[in-house]
């Protein structure tokens, strides 16, 4: 060991007594400072100009656009330039005789070189802990669990690189080939990543052996095993690589003699890569404060309950918009989507089945394609193998996809139960935590049931308009849809149902245009008085369709309109707020949240009949008034009168809960109906709150189960402590005082030296 020691020693006195290693670490200063300062001043400017900021630490070092990846994309430059004389310059100098004549061995000569690279890599890793030290003191609750992460990634990555550039450099006497073939060798381990994707067993080899984006899980605050398996096995290989080099030419071998041995190596340093890599073998830390890189203890939990295997089969139209994910060059990038979950659950199993069929993207302007023409175009586009994909008439034997219009979608199975998990027309594309969760959980216990009434022109769950309820409920395509989270939505038509269901967790009555007839008040009583959950929103002028029904709960629909005063917005767009005792029925709902209710009536209640009531949303009291009377906003010029109206922070919902014998009953009447309407939750010139209210009210419904909890605590670093002109005392600091005191220490050592 002290061989090596010495031996290292020495290099590292070789290589700063020449300019390439201050060049280099004066430029690597620079590069890290103008990176850092730029982030953060655009970062400073846009808190000063209000924005909200939110998780610094992560924005600004990680990403694949932050601090740390910005680093990553130059260290290949840097690294061939310290590495290409380590063994050439031996070579071409013949110093490499009296080395081997020497009473050291080759692997000391090679570990001594190799640790002078660890020993400058821990210099440029310093940088980077001079760079977060700047950033501790500019942002307020720096993660540094995150950054120090970061950190070591980025060193493996440069002691990965050193042992490829001491490899290159044992090959040739010529320092200018040694660097640029590590340059090609560092391009070459970028690209074999690409080479064999659309082979099953061809595309886990190069992807493992793929040097690209390897650091990035590190820099992201996830420090996996088998990367850092992965970075040591390549250290290793190359290292072994070196010494076999070398020692060649001491030890007298045939040709195929020297090829088997390499051949085992490589075969070796595979085998055990592959083998780190699978799931079961694989063990994770997440270095970020609130450990956002792992699932939530609500999924973990459900997670535990899984006691048989879980399958999850894709069925890909490849006629569809998302044909080219379920592609098999993709197969590896459709993985990492499913890391987190591969981390509790490595035996899941993930099956591909491709079909074609009609897709509402399928090309109409070329009406002279048959359907199967169109399929044997996209299968060649997108590399698929036109024997394996399934026609129409045989999938439909498998499985019936027209529900999901035959999109592309994944079925999980577990224990004979299948659930849908899937794709949406969003940035996004593919199913987060709280998706897939949902899908597990309703395999293990019994989805959400929301009942939608139906028969009276109440509002539909099928159709798009502004009024209907589609983007809320039964949207496949939208990621807030209830039926992406846990739900099912049952159309109740009341004509033709005998009875409204028991198994509801909510049945919802909302603006009917015409009266109930006894028949199906019946009904609707027969539910309530078993103790069923209900939602019944009205809207102005339904006042009398209505009240009949909300009597028995000691409520009523006030007469007249709500109007709030606005010099922007419609006068009959209420803009209402929490009430205090909404807490009381476990809504959480922020004093800054404003849930838009267009067209609203006021609602007056008691606590009679056995329920006990309190108050959820109210009207703005300084603005709102109740306008009594038939009115229009678009040809009339209505006004506040004093003298007959008078303003009040009117109740707009109200919630009931009665205790049953076996459950609580849970009651929610709302004056407008229009507050989850597909119009309503994508309101875009008012920041409203309707979407968290909505998820908030059916999860008050289902008792606490669905829509799944995955929210993490509140992020701490969201604050620039450092001022603009502090900025710029950074910028001098790293960009002129550093490098310049690095630049003056290097002249004189180089001065020195050369005198001597």
């Amino acid at each position: 060991m002290k061989k090596i020691i010495k031996i290292a020693k020495l290099e590292l006195s070789l290589l700063f007594y020449s300019p390439i290693a201050w060049l280099i670490l004066v430029i690597y200063i620079i590069q890290c400072g103008v990176t850092f300062t730029d982030l953060l001043y655009s970062r400073e400017t846009n808190q000063q100009l209000g924005a909200t900021l939110e998780s610094l630490t992560i924005d600004i070092f990680g990403g694949n656009k932050g601090f740390f990846a910005a680093v990553q994309e130059k260290l290949f430059l840097y690294i061939p330039l310290l590495t290409m004389g380590l063994m050439s310059r031996e070579f071409s100098s013949g110093s490499i005789k009296l080395l081997l004549s020497s009473p050291i061995t080759i692997t000391q000569i090679i570990l001594g070189k190799f640790t002078a690279m660890m020993a400058y890599g821990l210099l440029l890793a310093s940088v980077l802990l001079g760079v977060i030290l700047a950033g501790s003191i500019s942002i307020d609750h720096i993660d540094f669990g995150f950054v120090l992460g970061g950190v070591l990634g980025l060193y493996l990555l440069i002691c990965a690189y050193s042992a490829i550039g001491l490899f290159m450099s044992s090959l040739t006497s010529y320092q200018v080939v040694a660097a640029i073939s590590t340059l090609a060798v560092f391009a070459g381990l970028k690209f074999v990543g690409n080479i064999g994707q659309s082979i099953a067993y061809v595309r886990d080899v190069t992807y493992w052996i793929s040097i690209d984006g390897r650091a990035d899980n590190f820099i992201n605050g996830l420090i996996s095993s088998k990367d850092v398996i992965y970075f040591i096995l390549v250290i290793g290989l190359f290292l072994m690589l070196t010494i076999m080099r070398l020692n060649s030419g001491r030890k007298i071998s045939t040709t195929a003699e020297k090829a088997l041995r390499y051949c085992l190596l490589v075969v070796m340093v595979l085998l055990a890569g592959y083998m780190s890599s699978v799931p079961v073998f694989t063990d994770y830390y997440d270095t970020t404060r609130f450990k956002d890189r792992t699932l939530t203890t609500e999924s973990q939990n459900i997670i535990k309950k899984l006691d048989a295997p879980v399958t999850l089969t894709s069925y890909v139209n490849i006629l569809n918009q998302y044909a080219h994910l379920g592609s098999p060059k993709f197969r590896n990038f459709e993985l990492r989507q499913f890391d987190q979950y591969l981390r509790y659950l490595p035996d899941l199993k993930i099956n591909y089945i491709t079909y074609y069929d009609s897709t509402m993207n399928i090309n109409l302007n070329d009406p002279g394609k048959t359907l199967e023409d169109r399929a044997k175009r996209s299968a060649t586009a997108y590399g698929y193998e036109f024997e394996t994909i399934l026609s129409p008439a045989e999938i439909k034997k498998q499985i019936n996809l027209i529900p999901e219009e035959n999109r592309f979608v994944r079925m999980v199975e577990y224990k004979g139960k299948t659930t849908p998990l899937r794709m949406f027309a969003d940035t996004y594309v593919y199913p987060h935590e709280a998706e897939i969760t949902a899908a597990l959980k309703r395999l293990i216990n019994k989805p959400a049931i929301i009942g939608i009434l139906s028969g009276n022109d109440e509002r539909s769950i099928v159709k798009t308009g502004d009024k209907a309820y589609q983007n809320i409920t039964t949207s496949i395509s939208s990621r807030s849809a209830l039926m992406n989270h846990g739900f099912d939505i049952l159309d109740i038509a009341i004509d033709t149902c005998q009875k409204i269901p028991d198994s509801l967790s909510v049945l919802v009555i909302a603006d009917p245009k015409s009266t109930f007839s006894p028949e199906q008040i019946k009904k609707i009583d027969t539910y309530i008085a078993s103790g069923g959950n209900i939602l019944i929103a009205g809207e102005p002028g339904k006042q009398s369709l209505l009240n009949p029904l909300v009597k028995q709960f000691d409520v009523s629909f006030n007469d007249g309109t709500l109007l709030q005063k606005s010099e922007k917005l419609e006068l009959d767009l209420i803009q209402s707020h929490a009430a205090e005792k909404a807490t009381n029925n476990g809504f959480i709902l922020p004093e800054k949240w404003i849930i838009t209710l267009p067209g609203a009536v006021a609602i007056n209640y008691g606590n009679n009949n056995g329920y006990k009531a309190n108050p959820i949303l109210l009207a703005n009291k300084p603005d709102s008034w109740n306008k009594i009377g038939s009115f229009n906003l678009e040809t009339q010029k209505v006004a506040f009168d004093p003298k007959t109206e008078k303003k009040a922070a009117f109740v707009v919902a109200v919630a009931l809960t009665k205790k049953f014998p076996k459950k609580e009953q849970k009651v929610l009447i709302a004056g407008d109906a229009d507050f989850m309407s597909n119009a309503e939750l994508s309101r875009f010139n008012i920041r409203n709150a309707n979407f968290d209210f909505v998820v908030q009210l059916f999860k008050w419904f289902s008792n606490g189960e669905y829509p799944i909890n995955t929210t993490r605590p509140d992020a701490i670093d969201n604050k620039i402590t450092i001022s603009r002109q502090g900025i710029n005392w950074l910028k001098i600091l790293l960009l002129w005082v550093f490098p310049i005191t690095i630049g003056i220490t290097g002249s004189i050592t180089l001065i020195r030296r050369k005198r001597k």
